[in-house]
Protein backbone atom coordinates (compact mmCIF):
# COMPACT_ATOMS: atom_id res chain seq x y z
CA UNK A 1 0.00 0.00 0.00
CA UNK A 2 2.54 2.57 -1.33
CA UNK A 3 0.24 5.57 -1.71
CA UNK A 4 -0.63 5.29 2.17
CA UNK A 5 2.85 5.81 2.77
CA UNK A 6 3.29 8.78 0.49
CA UNK A 7 0.06 10.22 2.48
CA UNK A 8 1.90 9.87 5.31
CA UNK A 9 4.62 11.47 4.52
CA UNK A 10 3.41 14.71 2.60
CA UNK A 11 4.16 17.96 4.70
CA UNK A 12 7.06 18.18 7.63
CA UNK A 13 9.39 15.64 7.80
CA UNK A 14 8.43 12.73 9.55
CA UNK A 15 9.43 10.47 12.68
CA UNK A 16 11.59 7.67 11.02
CA UNK A 17 9.40 6.05 14.21
CA UNK A 18 6.04 6.78 13.09
CA UNK A 19 7.47 5.65 9.30
CA UNK A 20 8.90 2.17 10.85
CA UNK A 21 5.62 1.74 12.81
CA UNK A 22 3.39 2.40 9.53
CA UNK A 23 5.42 0.09 7.30
CA UNK A 24 5.22 -2.43 9.39
CA UNK A 25 1.49 -2.45 10.00
CA UNK A 26 0.89 -1.50 6.09
CA UNK A 27 3.02 -4.86 5.86
CA UNK A 28 0.76 -6.83 7.99
CA UNK A 29 -2.13 -5.85 6.62
CA UNK A 30 -1.37 -7.35 2.91
CA UNK A 31 -0.88 -10.57 4.93
CA UNK A 32 -3.86 -10.87 7.50
CA UNK A 33 -6.14 -13.41 7.03
CA UNK A 34 -8.94 -12.40 9.28
CA UNK A 35 -10.51 -10.28 12.03
CA UNK A 36 -8.45 -11.46 14.55
CA UNK A 37 -5.41 -11.14 12.68
CA UNK A 38 -6.10 -7.10 11.96
CA UNK A 39 -7.12 -6.19 15.06
CA UNK A 40 -3.74 -7.76 16.64
CA UNK A 41 -2.13 -5.58 14.13
CA UNK A 42 -3.78 -2.32 14.74
CA UNK A 43 -3.12 -3.32 18.74
CA UNK A 44 0.59 -3.60 18.00
CA UNK A 45 0.15 0.61 16.51
CA UNK A 46 -1.43 1.35 19.54
CA UNK A 47 0.78 0.21 22.03
CA UNK A 48 3.69 1.32 20.17
CA UNK A 49 1.79 5.11 20.90
CA UNK A 50 0.42 4.63 23.93
CA UNK A 51 -2.90 4.58 23.20
CA UNK A 52 -5.16 2.13 25.26
CA UNK A 53 -8.42 1.48 23.25
CA UNK A 54 -9.91 2.06 19.80
CA UNK A 55 -13.02 0.91 18.31
CA UNK A 56 -15.07 0.85 14.84
CA UNK A 57 -18.63 1.04 14.04
CA UNK A 58 -20.75 1.43 11.31
CA UNK A 59 -23.04 4.61 11.74
CA UNK A 60 -26.76 3.61 12.75
CA UNK A 61 -29.95 5.63 11.36
CA UNK A 62 -31.33 7.85 13.78
CA UNK A 63 -33.70 5.80 15.35
CA UNK A 64 -31.73 2.87 15.47
CA UNK A 65 -29.02 1.79 18.70
CA UNK A 66 -25.50 1.15 17.85
CA UNK A 67 -25.57 -2.25 19.57
CA UNK A 68 -25.51 -4.60 16.04
CA UNK A 69 -22.89 -1.91 14.34
CA UNK A 70 -19.87 -2.69 16.14
CA UNK A 71 -17.28 -4.44 13.85
CA UNK A 72 -14.30 -4.43 16.56
CA UNK A 73 -14.32 -2.79 20.64
CA UNK A 74 -11.65 -2.66 22.67
CA UNK A 75 -12.86 -0.25 25.08
CA UNK A 76 -13.20 -0.67 28.87
CA UNK A 77 -15.63 -3.15 29.31
CA UNK A 78 -17.81 -1.14 32.56
CA UNK A 79 -17.66 2.33 29.71
CA UNK A 80 -19.24 -0.04 27.23
CA UNK A 81 -21.83 -1.68 28.52
CA UNK A 82 -23.08 1.41 29.58
CA UNK A 83 -22.52 3.48 26.59
CA UNK A 84 -24.79 0.74 25.46
CA UNK A 85 -27.38 0.63 28.56
CA UNK A 86 -28.06 4.43 27.93
CA UNK A 87 -27.94 4.78 24.41
CA UNK A 88 -25.32 7.50 24.37
CA UNK A 89 -24.23 7.17 20.60
CA UNK A 90 -26.84 9.88 19.16
CA UNK A 91 -26.07 12.14 22.02
CA UNK A 92 -22.75 11.64 21.86
CA UNK A 93 -20.44 15.05 21.28
CA UNK A 94 -17.78 13.69 19.25
CA UNK A 95 -19.98 11.17 17.12
CA UNK A 96 -22.35 13.99 15.67
CA UNK A 97 -19.09 16.26 15.00
CA UNK A 98 -17.72 13.65 13.16
CA UNK A 99 -21.26 12.74 10.97
CA UNK A 100 -21.97 16.11 10.36
CA UNK A 101 -17.98 17.69 9.32
CA UNK A 102 -17.15 14.14 7.34
CA UNK A 103 -13.59 14.95 9.08
CA UNK A 104 -11.23 13.29 11.50
CA UNK A 105 -12.03 15.18 15.11
CA UNK A 106 -9.59 15.21 18.29
CA UNK A 107 -12.03 15.31 20.92
CA UNK A 108 -10.41 17.62 22.94
CA UNK A 109 -9.28 20.88 20.55
CA UNK A 110 -13.05 20.36 18.35
CA UNK A 111 -15.01 20.35 22.56
CA UNK A 112 -13.16 22.79 24.65
CA UNK A 113 -14.94 26.07 23.00
CA UNK A 114 -18.09 24.52 22.69
CA UNK A 115 -21.50 24.86 25.17
CA UNK A 116 -22.43 21.58 24.91
CA UNK A 117 -25.47 19.81 26.16
CA UNK A 118 -26.00 18.89 29.57
CA UNK A 119 -26.47 15.03 28.32
CA UNK A 120 -22.98 15.59 25.99
CA UNK A 121 -21.06 16.89 28.79
CA UNK A 122 -22.09 14.05 31.03
CA UNK A 123 -21.17 11.39 28.11
CA UNK A 124 -17.31 13.28 28.02
CA UNK A 125 -17.16 13.75 31.40
CA UNK A 126 -18.36 9.75 32.22
CA UNK A 127 -15.86 8.21 29.61
CA UNK A 128 -12.92 10.32 30.96
CA UNK A 129 -13.78 8.63 34.54
CA UNK A 130 -13.20 5.16 32.58
CA UNK A 131 -9.94 5.86 31.01
CA UNK A 132 -10.77 7.64 27.79
CA UNK A 133 -9.64 11.12 28.71
CA UNK A 134 -8.90 12.00 24.98
CA UNK A 135 -8.82 10.94 21.86
CA UNK A 136 -9.38 10.88 17.94
CA UNK A 137 -12.33 9.67 15.85
CA UNK A 138 -12.16 9.06 12.18
CA UNK A 139 -15.28 8.94 9.54
CA UNK A 140 -14.91 6.09 7.37
CA UNK A 141 -16.33 6.88 3.76
CA UNK A 142 -18.24 5.50 1.21
CA UNK A 143 -19.04 6.81 -2.32
CA UNK A 144 -22.58 7.54 -0.52
CA UNK A 145 -20.92 9.74 2.59
CA UNK A 146 -19.65 8.52 6.00
CA UNK A 147 -20.88 4.94 6.61
CA UNK A 148 -18.47 4.23 9.74
CA UNK A 149 -16.01 5.62 12.49
CA UNK A 150 -12.67 4.46 13.70
CA UNK A 151 -11.82 5.99 17.17
CA UNK A 152 -8.44 5.89 19.24
CA UNK A 153 -8.43 7.17 22.64
CA UNK A 154 -6.62 6.96 25.75
CA UNK A 155 -5.32 8.69 28.88
CA UNK A 156 -2.16 10.36 27.17
CA UNK A 157 -1.63 13.46 26.34
CA UNK A 158 -3.08 15.08 22.97
CA UNK A 159 -1.66 13.53 19.93
CA UNK A 160 0.96 15.10 17.64
CA UNK A 161 0.18 15.84 14.08
CA UNK A 162 2.05 12.91 12.85
CA UNK A 163 0.57 10.43 14.72
CA UNK A 164 -2.87 11.93 13.90
CA UNK A 165 -2.08 11.31 10.47
CA UNK A 166 -0.46 7.80 10.89
CA UNK A 167 -4.20 6.65 12.40
CA UNK A 168 -6.23 8.35 10.03
CA UNK A 169 -4.00 5.64 7.34
CA UNK A 170 -4.36 2.70 9.85
CA UNK A 171 -8.00 3.30 10.33
CA UNK A 172 -8.77 3.86 6.57
CA UNK A 173 -6.45 1.02 6.11
CA UNK A 174 -7.87 -1.60 7.86
CA UNK A 175 -10.81 -0.34 6.79
CA UNK A 176 -10.11 -1.44 2.81
CA UNK A 177 -8.55 -4.63 4.01
CA UNK A 178 -11.63 -5.55 6.31
CA UNK A 179 -13.70 -5.15 3.23
CA UNK A 180 -11.54 -7.23 1.14
CA UNK A 181 -11.53 -9.96 3.65
CA UNK A 182 -15.27 -10.30 4.22
CA UNK A 183 -17.38 -9.33 1.25
CA UNK A 184 -20.62 -8.75 3.71
CA UNK A 185 -18.87 -5.82 5.30
CA UNK A 186 -18.11 -4.03 1.49
CA UNK A 187 -20.68 -0.52 1.60
CA UNK A 188 -20.94 -0.71 -2.02
CA UNK A 189 -20.70 -4.46 -2.75
CA UNK A 190 -23.67 -4.56 -5.59
CA UNK A 191 -26.05 -7.61 -4.46
CA UNK A 192 -28.12 -9.28 -7.68
CA UNK A 193 -31.24 -7.69 -6.39
CA UNK A 194 -34.89 -8.73 -9.44
CA UNK A 195 -36.96 -5.90 -10.67
CA UNK A 196 -39.64 -7.52 -7.89
CA UNK A 197 -37.75 -7.99 -5.15
CA UNK A 198 -36.96 -3.40 -5.90
CA UNK A 199 -40.52 -3.23 -6.09
CA UNK A 200 -41.07 -4.29 -2.53
CA UNK A 201 -37.64 -2.97 -1.26
CA UNK A 202 -39.41 0.52 -1.91
CA UNK A 203 -42.57 -0.17 -0.37
CA UNK A 204 -40.84 -1.75 2.65
CA UNK A 205 -38.69 1.46 2.73
CA UNK A 206 -41.96 3.50 2.83
CA UNK A 207 -42.92 1.66 5.66
CA UNK A 208 -45.88 -0.69 4.23
CA UNK A 209 -46.71 -4.05 5.64
CA UNK A 210 -46.64 -7.19 3.19
CA UNK A 211 -50.09 -7.50 3.08
CA UNK A 212 -50.00 -3.60 2.06
CA UNK A 213 -47.23 -3.96 -0.45
CA UNK A 214 -49.04 -7.20 -1.72
CA UNK A 215 -52.41 -5.34 -2.20
CA UNK A 216 -49.88 -2.46 -4.06
CA UNK A 217 -48.32 -4.72 -6.68
CA UNK A 218 -50.96 -7.68 -7.37
CA UNK A 219 -48.75 -9.97 -5.66
CA UNK A 220 -49.51 -12.52 -2.48
CA UNK A 221 -49.09 -11.57 0.75
CA UNK A 222 -46.84 -14.75 0.30
CA UNK A 223 -44.79 -14.06 -2.62
CA UNK A 224 -44.39 -10.77 -0.76
CA UNK A 225 -42.55 -12.09 2.14
CA UNK A 226 -40.30 -14.16 0.26
CA UNK A 227 -38.96 -11.20 -1.60
CA UNK A 228 -38.13 -9.67 1.88
CA UNK A 229 -36.84 -12.84 3.03
CA UNK A 230 -34.51 -12.99 -0.17
CA UNK A 231 -33.36 -8.99 0.33
CA UNK A 232 -32.45 -9.63 4.07
CA UNK A 233 -30.28 -12.64 2.64
CA UNK A 234 -28.47 -10.81 -0.41
CA UNK A 235 -27.79 -7.89 1.71
CA UNK A 236 -26.60 -10.09 5.05
CA UNK A 237 -29.61 -8.18 7.39
CA UNK A 238 -31.30 -10.07 10.48
CA UNK A 239 -34.98 -7.91 10.31
CA UNK A 240 -36.47 -5.23 8.46
CA UNK A 241 -35.20 -2.16 10.10
CA UNK A 242 -31.59 -3.15 9.22
CA UNK A 243 -33.06 -4.32 5.58
CA UNK A 244 -34.09 -1.09 5.41
CA UNK A 245 -30.81 1.12 6.83
CA UNK A 246 -28.52 -1.82 4.52
CA UNK A 247 -30.47 -0.60 1.49
CA UNK A 248 -30.01 3.34 2.16
CA UNK A 249 -26.04 2.43 2.73
CA UNK A 250 -25.73 0.90 -0.54
CA UNK A 251 -27.57 3.34 -2.34
CA UNK A 252 -30.31 1.21 -3.36
CA UNK A 253 -32.26 3.44 -1.99
CA UNK A 254 -32.65 6.82 -1.89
Amino acid sequence: MPQERDHFRKGSPVDPVLVDILAEFLASCDVVRGRTDLVQSIEKVTAHLGIDYFVMALLPLPHERLDSYFIWQRWPKGWFERYLELDYFHADPVANMVRQTGRPVIWSKALELRTLPARARRIMAEAGEFGLVDGLTIPLHSTSGARGIFSFAGTRDTLTSQETRLLQVVAESADLRLSELETAWKPDSVAHITRAESECLTWCAAGKTDREIAKLTGRSPRTVRDHIVNLERKLSVANRPQLIAEAFRRGLQR
